[in-house]
């Protein structure tokens, strides 16, 4: 919400001559606007964080780089205004800001040896080799099943040519501005990515080492094929939408095949999927496994666990079947997954022989059993039709998800640990988060203001408390002809002082009598008013609500702005209760707009009558928001309750 009215009514002449430098004045304007910063960047993390949106993990770090630089300068802000008081206040930023770092920087990926690896020995280089190399390296140590041999480009290779090529913080810089995963962005974003890695140069050193692993591979003449994958580091399974082939590959093209091959990486779809399991650019390192193109009769693959529907014999019906594709052969090979492993059904014409299909059954069954889950086995029959297995992954894949780092980073970003009702505990070292700095800083800030206030102001009455039956107590600054002449000289007023228009307006709804009000759902704030204006902030147990708005005879001149920031509850509760503000104000006619636990609704010029009922609308979603907690469960029951609670205010 921008302040901009506010400081239309509250200028720098408002105060007694002496009593205020301008240079404090402007610090609390200042930390006003960047208050609002804050709690849209710390809105936007929260909206992320509850599924809402999906981003790039780069966007996240930039988010919480953004949000420490402008909640240190708003701390310098506050600090400005009374130095003394808030002297030891940095240090307290400091340590939040490094837990946030700590929460959301993945540090730059090591560049482990060897380069190049026998595929026979990936599961000794585990971290670097990739799943699918370690998955064939098991099954040439652990079985008898055939496997095309070959030499893995280990994920050092991928590292060190990033490194060599300073393109990390320029990669870092492209992902950032990922903020959605829809179709055209990631197409974009791909192709920034590609252009970019496509201008880097290989080290000599290395271009050496693939050119003799190549060489190595290509013994007899052979052409080669290069299989990159895409492994999160710790995991024992590709990214899905993470692989790719590059075919007919001359050894001396082998740098710019394996360039090639490494751009699956960032394909839009596998953008998306590393996206989705929540892992950043940094953690899911490519390797590349290199292997002889020999002669074959046959390829194809094994699905050891079909999942499409396919009529099968009662018998089979429950443990499913396995399928046979050959790139010869215009339909499959079924083989039941019962222990004998029965042929169902194959191809009227085939080209696969039916030895070599129960071969690969059996090869696909025991790949299965030894790696834990079903597989997608590739696989090539040579010229004297022996099976070869080219490459296994689970199927179907879809992917293991990443640590759940985003837990610890809203506590230590969008958490609210402190409650200015809670004298004890409103302190800055108290603080958990950088959202309880906001909180803190903003309290202070406003408090620090109306304490500028004097009986000697410039037409100005001081700052008054109001007092009502209901557990609400604010804080009234009377501008202007916002309140009745019975207040005059009185330090504590009531309702019935209260001249200001919208003011009156909205507490019809906020004071009406309602049961379920208590000490512990009260609700205090602050309040500036003139007859026709009204800026105030409400403050519950852990939620923020502010209007500024405007109640005049002249329409044009109307306008109103509702900010609520919660702070309490699950996501589910959370996100209910910004769909329960927001299924009533909308068919008000207010424009709404909300990510996290944050909602903005505007309405614009209307009549004095039309901006005095939608104030005294709020004024009710204010205290039943207060007294009600939850609001709702779940976004479903939000909506059922906000057509309840609309139909009672008639």
């Amino acid at each position: 919400m921008k302040f901009r009215q506010l400081f239309n009514h509250w200028t720098y002449e408002t105060f007694p001559p002496g009593r205020l430098l301008r240079r404090r004045y402007n610090s609390f304007k200042m930390l006003m606007d960047l208050e609002e910063e804050c709690l849209f960047i710390i809105s936007r993390i929260e909206d992320i964080g509850f599924g809402l949106s999906e981003v790039d993990w780069a966007n996240i770090e930039k988010l919480s780089i953004d949000l420490g630089n402008k909640v240190q300068l708003m701390l310098e802000q506050l600090q400005s205004m009374n130095p003394v008081r808030f002297m030891d206040l940095m240090d307290y930023y400091n340590k939040i800001n490094f837990y946030v770092r700590m929460a959301v920087t993945v540090p730059d990926p090591e560049i482990p040896v060897p380069f190049t690896i026998p595929l026979s020995e990936s599961t000794t280089h585990a971290t670097h080799a990739g799943a699918n190399a370690v998955n064939l390296a098991r099954i040439i140590t652990e079985t008898d099943i055939p496997v095309l041999d070959g030499i893995v480009i280990g994920s050092g290779v991928y590292n060190y040519f990033i490194e060599a090529n300073d393109l990390r913080i320029h990669i870092d810089h492209i992902l950032e501005s990922v903020t959605t995963t829809e179709t055209d962005q990631l197409q974009s974003t791909s192709e920034a990515l590609t252009s970019l890695f496509m201008k880097g140069q290989m080290p000599d050193v290395i271009t050496n080492e693939l050119e003799i692993a190549a060489l190595e591979t290509s013994k007899g003449g052979y052409l080669l094929t290069l299989s990159a994958s895409v492994t999160p580091e710790d995991k024992t399974c590709i990214l899905p939408e993470n692989s790719i082939k590059v075919q007919n590959v001359k050894p001396q093209d082998i740098v710019s095949a394996w360039k090639k091959a490494v751009l699956c990486k960032f394909s839009p779809e596998s953008i998306n999927a590393r996206i989705k399991l929540g892992y950043s650019n940094r953690e899911t390192p490519v390797a590349v496994i290199i292997q002889p193109e020999i002669n074959t009769q046959d390829s194809g693959l094994i699905e050891t666990m079909h999942n499409a529907e396919i009529s099968l014999p009662p018998a089979d019906q429950e443990i499913g079947c396995s399928v046979i594709l050959s790139e010869k052969d215009s339909s499959p090979f079924i083989f039941s997954r019962r222990e004998k492993q029965r042929m169902l059904s194959h191809p009227e014409q085939q080209s696969l022989s039916l030895h070599s299909a129960k071969t690969i059954a059996a090869s696909g069954h025991q790949i299965e059993e030894m790696l834990g889950e079903p597989q997608k086995c590739k696989w090539i029959t040579d010229l004297r039709n022996q099976v070869f297995i080219t490459s296994t992954e689970p199927y179907p894949n879809s992917g293991k998800r990443a640590v759940d780092r985003m837990k610890r980073t809203l506590q230590y970003i969008a958490d609210l640990n402190i409650s200015a009702k809670n004298t004890e505990m409103f302190l800055p070292e108290k603080s958990k988060s950088m959202y309880d700095l906001v909180r803190f800083a903003n309290e202070k800030a406003v408090s620090e203001m109306f304490s500028l206030v004097s009986k000697e102001g410039l037409g100005l009455d001081g700052a008054k408390h109001l007092t009502a039956r209901q557990p609400i107590s604010l804080t009234v600054l009377n501008l202007e002809d916002g309140l009745f002449t019975t207040a005059a000289g009185k330090m504590e007023i009531t309702p019935d002082d209260i001249k200001s228009s919208p003011m009156w307006a909205l507490w019809f709804g906020l004071g009406s009598k309602r049961p379920g009000w208590s000490a512990e759902n009260s609700v205090d704030g602050y309040a500036i008013l003139s007859k026709t204006y009204l800026n105030i902030k409400l403050k519950s147990e852990k939620d923020l609500s502010e209007i500024d708005a405007v109640c005049d005879p002249e329409i044009e001149k109307n306008h109103i702005h509702f900010r609520f920031k919660g702070g309490e509850g699950t996501p589910d509760e959370r996100i209910a209760r910004i769909e329960f503000i927001k299924n009533i104000l909308a068919p008000l006619g207010f424009e709404i707009t909300n990510q996290g636990d944050l909602i903005e609704a505007v309405h614009k010029a209307a009549t004095e009558p039309e901006i005095q009922k939608k104030l005294a609308t709020i004024g009710h979603i204010v205290a039943h928001i207060a007294i009600s907690n939850p609001v709702a469960q779940n976004s479903q029951q939000a909506i059922k309750e906000a057509v309840i609670f609309s139909a009672g205010l008639g």
